[in-house]
């Protein structure tokens, strides 16, 4: 084998074999290089990954002993009380005591009587006297009322009396209705006439108070006519003798062509 190499060493064609085998490594080696930076650009974005740290930690086993009881404590004993001998007791004194001279005998005042005062009660409280209402002084009455002066009571009429001043006021209203009656064109055309009976009622200062048609006639312009010429009719006041009050008359009205 290594005499093919030296062989080969003086060969110009092997030499330059071996050169271009060079080259060719070399760059083999150049593209694997940029393959792999090119695949660590394209998966850490031009990062190098480095690998994580790993700290280890180390792990110390403690085993727990039990330990064994402590020995007992040694009670002390009581030191040993001395005898103390009793004190002597001391021999009793006699004693001489005197006996007090008697007290002389005196006779004491008889006691005095207790008087015992009466209670002392207390004052009765004497109601308050009733307090009487003030006694109304009499009003002097009043005066009767005055009664309002009445007019005089007409004097009493006959029946007659009546019909004849009824007549005179009716014959003082006819010429004031027939003044103011109206004969309607239509009736004028045609050339007919009619009569009705119209009933009013009069206050005694002549004022109508209300008008109506009591015996109607066939024709329509004969009542209107009729009772327009009533209700316009400024009629006079009432006789002297009339009764003072609201009267009711009946007045035949005649309205025609002729009229």
């Amino acid at each position: 084998m290594a005499g093919m190499v030296l062989h080969a060493a003086g060969d110009p064609e092997g030499e330059g074999m071996e050169r271009r085998r060079m080259a060719a490594a070399i760059a083999g080696a150049l593209a694997v290089e940029a393959v792999l930076v090119a695949i660590v650009l394209w998966t850490g974005h031009g990062r190098v990954a480095v690998p994580p740290v790993v700290h280890r930690t180390q792990v110390i086993s403690i085993e727990m002993a039990a330990m064994p009881p402590a020995p007992p404590r040694p009670v002390p004993r009581p030191a040993p009380q001395k005898a103390v001998p009793p004190r002597p007791v001391p021999a009793p004194v006699p004693v001489h005591r005197v006996a007090p001279a008697p007290r002389p005998v005196t006779h004491s005042a008889a006691p005095r009587p207790v008087v015992q005062k009466a209670p002392v009660q207390p004052p009765v409280p004497v109601p308050p006297a009733p307090a009487v209402p003030p006694v109304p002084k009499p009003q002097p009455p009043a005066p009767p009322p005055v009664p309002a002066p009445q007019p005089p009571a007409p004097p009493v009429m006959t029946a007659a009396e009546q019909a004849s001043l009824i007549s005179r006021y009716v014959a003082l209203v006819r010429p004031v209705i027939e003044q103011n009656l109206r004969v309607p064109g239509e009736l004028r055309a045609m050339g007919m006439s009619g009569r009705a009976t119209v009933e009013f009622r009069v206050s005694p200062a002549g004022q109508v108070l209300w008008a109506r048609i009591v015996k109607p006639s066939p024709l329509g312009a004969v009542n209107r006519a009729a009772l327009a010429a009533v209700k316009d009719g400024d009629f006079p006041a009432f006789l002297h003798k009339m009764a003072p009050k609201d009267t009711i008359f009946q007045i035949s009205i005649e309205v025609g062509s002729s009229g």
